[in-house]
């Protein structure tokens, strides 16, 4: 048994390039010693046509003796087409004391391309040993597929959806059809689309009545078989009574396996909304109340409306007598200001300017300093007038503070 193994070994290593048929391993086939009794190889399309968006999986079924490891699987081929490697699986049996292996390999393939696409096959590599202990690398190569990439059809509206499964389902908290005014009904909608990843779910966009206040959940998304699983909660609450009509949802796909456009929906629900009782109890019991004491709350609130009103009007008073009192001060201390800064700073245009705009008082006070300091600031003699000068700023504080304290003890008028 050994010897004839041996022999099947040694003719691997002439044959690397061979393509194998799908192994059917028996007792007896061993002993024949051919070479697809060691290694088989199949592949497949679960589905040989893919639109936009849209995956094909490609399935290699490899059958060898558990005792052949394999170095690398190397992924169909093919000019315009994406692919990427998905699951894979391996099963174990036994043909008397021979233990053998099953691999499944699954890759998922996209087009880039319209039309039909030649994949080669997928392959495998594996190190031989022969009688004499050398090692050979050999590689298995599986048939040729092909894959027909189909455009969007023409007739086709609204957000392309391909998928083999599209499932929407919907959930109510309650069975009843009648809701009060500010109560709330939660209603949960759940889609499923099969090959679909959270980046390309569509919206679940419901127009619910003006009249409604809805309060929507972040979606949920979990990943369900082969694809995934959107969960929307909405707590809904009405504002008016009446009758309304919540809408339902209706989402439009693309049946890939059937090639059909189709549409998953769900049904509205009628809901007569009536007045909460709560409110019109404390409504009516405040209208039985007003007959009896109404006089004296709209005499209450007329009395402090004139209050507020008198109270207005003799702030207004009370504001424009001060305005009055400031007002001159102000337009004397700002004339002052100007002569005084003039003076200081010892700029003889400026202090004759502020001088022809002095108002009465500080002209009648100042005057003979003035005179004094134009005639020493005119003179011959090597002068600027500058002791002159500082008389009138002197005569100019005094005035300030004489004013100063006639206001603060000024006489209180009733």
């Amino acid at each position: 048994m050994i010897r004839r193994i041996l022999v099947l070994l040694c003719g691997l290593v002439f044959a690397p390039l061979s393509v194998m048929a799908p192994l059917t391993a028996t007792a007896g086939s061993l002993g024949e010693g051919r070479l697809d009794d060691l290694i088989g190889l199949s592949a497949e399309l679960v589905r040989d046509t893919v639109y936009p968006e849209t995956e094909a999986t490609y399935i290699l079924r490899v059958e060898s003796r558990a005792d052949i490891h394999f170095s690398r699987v190397n992924p169909p081929r093919g000019e315009g087409v994406n692919v990427r490697r998905g699951s894979q699986d391996h099963e174990y049996y036994f043909v008397g004391n021979d233990e053998f292996r099953i691999s499944t390999y699954r890759f998922l393939i996209s087009a880039k391309q319209i039309g039909a696409i030649t994949l080669e096959g997928a392959s495998l590599t594996h190190v031989a040993v022969n009688e004499n202990g050398a090692r050979r690398r050999v590689r298995n190569q599986s048939n040729v597929v092909t894959l027909e990439s189909r455009p969007k059809p023409e007739s086709y509206q609204g957000y392309w959806l391909p998928s083999q499964q599209v499932t929407l389902e919907q959930h109510w908290s309650t069975e009843a059809s009648a809701l009060q005014v500010g109560g709330s009904i939660t209603r949960t909608l759940s889609l499923y689309i099969e090959g679909r990843n959270i980046d390309n779910f569509p919206e679940l966009t419901v127009d619910y009545p003006e009249n409604m206040n809805v309060y929507s959940e972040q979606p949920k998304f979990i990943a369900v078989d082969d694809g995934m699983k959107l969960t929307l909660r909405q707590v809904i609450v009405p504002r008016e009574e009446g009758m309304f009509e919540i809408p339902g949802l209706s989402i439009p796909w693309f049946d890939t396996v059937h090639s059909k456009s189709t549409v998953a929906s769900v049904e509205g629900l009628a809901l007569n909304i009536l007045p909460n009782e709560t409110q019109t109890l404390a409504i009516e019991g405040l209208e039985s109340e007003m007959p009896e004491h109404s006089h004296w709350r709209y005499a209450t609130l007329v009395i402090s409306v004139l209050w507020l009103v008198t109270l207005l009007r003799l702030y207004q008073v009370h504001k424009r007598l001060q305005s009055q009192q400031v007002h001159p001060m102000s337009k004397h201390s700002s004339k002052e200001c100007c002569l005084h800064t003039a003076l200081e700073q010892g700029n003889h245009q400026d202090v004759v300017r502020a001088w022809g705009n002095a108002n009465p008082e500080v002209k009648s006070e100042c005057g003979r300093l003035m005179d004094a300091y134009f005639a020493a600031f005119y003179s011959t003699s090597p002068t600027d007038g500058k002791t002159e000068r500082t008389a009138v700023l002197t005569q100019l504080k005094e005035m300030k503070r004489g004013r100063k304290a006639k206001t603060d003890f000024a006489p209180i008028e009733p």
